[in-house]
């Protein structure tokens, strides 16, 4: 029994009021197994796809760097004199040395080489609002 045979009996006026209850529930009841068997459906192809995509990333973690062991140094002994780094040109605005070498090192992770990026100053920021202010302000400016 299909939609077109349901519909066409829910406007016979032969039926009764209990032969239209019971055709109306199988409408809803056919209804409610489409959408759920849907339902299921789109689950499995959204766990068989975080499947592939966690298998994905696993794989690029897993890249092994191989790592060349230090050559034995031999009978004579040479000194390599190796130049001390230059200071970084850091404005000391009452910023402790602590946090210039953590942001250095945020910045240094950041890319391949210290070539790359060098850090030319370091400041305080202009104070302005405090962060539970801006929280406000944007809780009350936030659009409907």
């Amino acid at each position: 029994m299909n939609f077109s045979d349901v519909a066409s009996l829910l406007h016979t006026a032969d039926l009764t009021v209990s032969g239209k209850g019971i055709a109306s529930a199988k409408v809803i009841l056919t209804g409610f197994v489409v959408v759920f068997s849907v339902l299921v459906i789109l689950i499995f192809i959204i766990k068989i796809y975080s499947a592939i995509v966690s298998k994905a990333q696993q794989t690029g973690k897993k890249k092994k760097i191989k790592v060349k062991e230090p050559e034995q140094p031999t009978t004579a002994k040479t000194e390599i004199e190796v130049p001390a780094p230059a200071p970084l040109p850091v404005e000391n605005d009452g910023i402790p040395e602590e946090v210039v070498a953590v942001i250095s090192a945020a910045v240094a992770t950041m890319y391949d080489s210290p070539e790359k990026a060098k850090i030319k100053s370091i400041k305080k920021s202009g104070g302005g609002r405090s962060a539970w202010a801006n929280a406000g302000v944007l809780d009350n400016t936030r659009p409907f």
